[in-house]
């Protein structure tokens, strides 16, 4: 699952950003950085983090990872949250649903991997969009903001 927004007009200084991001990742003690990079493809800024997962309620169906990239410039950029292994996620809960319940214990128990998933991908995203907030030389104006849902 991935959720982008574009951010326009908002003079950011996107090296601030990108570490503003990094430093809120490694705050976060389940979280570990495992790769990060910054590249240029035709020409546009890309930076990116991944962070996998080290809590034990990945076995309950929390994401086991997730993407974090800015590309663009300080003017016109796009942030993109990316949950990577959602299948990986649901398989525990799916296996020990079925087990205890049956069918209906599968259903349940994936439905349940299925929302601490996504409380886990809403809550990163909610503070990166406080991170991009503070770093942001002009606050966001609705007109600056283009949103993007998967």
């Amino acid at each position: 699952m991935a959720k982008v927004q574009h951010y326009r007009r908002l003079n950011t200084n996107l090296d601030n950003l990108y570490n503003s991001i990094k430093e809120l990742l490694e705050s976060q003690k389940e979280l570990r950085i495992v790769s990060e990079y910054k590249v240029f493809l035709n020409s546009v800024s890309l930076r990116s983090i991944v962070a996998v997962n080290t809590s034990p309620k990945v076995w309950a169906g929390s994401l086991r990872e997730i993407h974090v990239s800015i590309t663009g410039n300080p003017e016109d950029y796009a942030v993109e949250i990316a949950s990577g292994a959602w299948f990986g996620s649901l398989i525990w809960p799916g296996a020990v649903g079925l087990i205890v319940g049956g069918p209906v214990g599968l259903a349940a128990g994936v439905a349940v991997g299925g929302i601490m998933a996504y409380e886990f991908e809403k809550h990163l995203w909610n503070k990166v969009l406080e991170v991009v907030k503070k770093e942001s030389t002009v606050q966001p104006a609705l007109d600056s903001i283009d949103h993007y849902h998967d």
